[in-house]
């Protein structure tokens, strides 16, 4: 595939057979919650507990890593399939959160909620939102950034579920602002205030500019495997 089809061609794209596309939503599904656990299990145990590995990598260089392989993960499962691999990206950040604590849970033996609120501290995105690690007020008392993020994850998911025109249409929605949250964590919190606007909206104007110009973009015959998102009532 050509760099110019994979930005204006392949984000309006989506598979044509139902069969192959059920199956890498599985896949990249399966290699999301797969990564979490395993992942989890080792920040905790490795990373922060019996080996503590953050002291020689650091806590910047040990989240390089776990985004870094998950991304390489979920993009070789799905086929590199874009939205399955941004959402999983998206469906990690916050899984992978929930096996670290249960993970001390069962090595402790004390609910680990409310948890120390290290998020605001460490990342710019979630202090600009007003606070996103501090935790909701009322039993389980988990991070209140779970609550939006993980609800998020679900439609992603549900819609995925119902077909590939609806995966495409909830990764649009969701996902530049999930990546904006992402992008301005390891910033100044005024960079991180612009990244949370103009990123969005820049994505948006882009996927919108695309669907507006699809016949012309697509007009060449494609490759036989995908069909353009013409009718969102098939």
């Amino acid at each position: 595939m050509k760099l110019t089809d994979f930005f204006l061609k392949r984000p309006i794209t989506i598979q044509e057979n139902p069969s192959i596309y059920k199956k890498t939503l599985y896949r990249a599904f399966l290699a999301t919650l797969i990564f979490s656990i395993i992942y989890g299990i080792y920040e905790y145990f490795i990373v922060y507990h019996t080996i503590r590995l953050v002291d020689i990598l650091g806590p910047e260089l040990n989240w390089l890593i776990m985004y870094t392989s998950l991304l390489l993960t979920v993009a070789l499962a799905s086929r590199f399939s874009i939205e399955q691999t941004v959402m999983g990206l998206f469906f990690m950040a916050m899984f992978e959160d929930v096996v670290y604590w249960m993970c001390q849970w069962i090595d402790t033996g004390i609910y680990p909620y409310p948890a120390g609120n290290w998020w605001d501290s460490a990342f710019a995105s979630f202090r600009v939102l007003g606070g996103l690690g501090n935790p909701i007020p009322f039993w389980p008392y988990v991070p209140f950034y779970y609550i939006p993020g993980f609800t998020m994850v679900f439609i992603f998911y549900l819609a995925s579920y119902k077909g590939a025109i609806p995966s495409r249409i909830a990764s649009w929605a969701i996902g530049p602002f999930f990546l904006a949250i992402i992008a301005g964590t390891m910033v100044p919190d005024n960079t991180a205030r612009i990244i949370l606007i103009a990123l969005p909206l820049l994505s948006y104007t882009y996927i919108l500019t695309l669907f507006f110009l699809k016949n012309r973009l697509l007009s060449v015959p494609k490759e036989k495997e995908f069909k353009t998102i013409n009718n969102f009532s098939q």
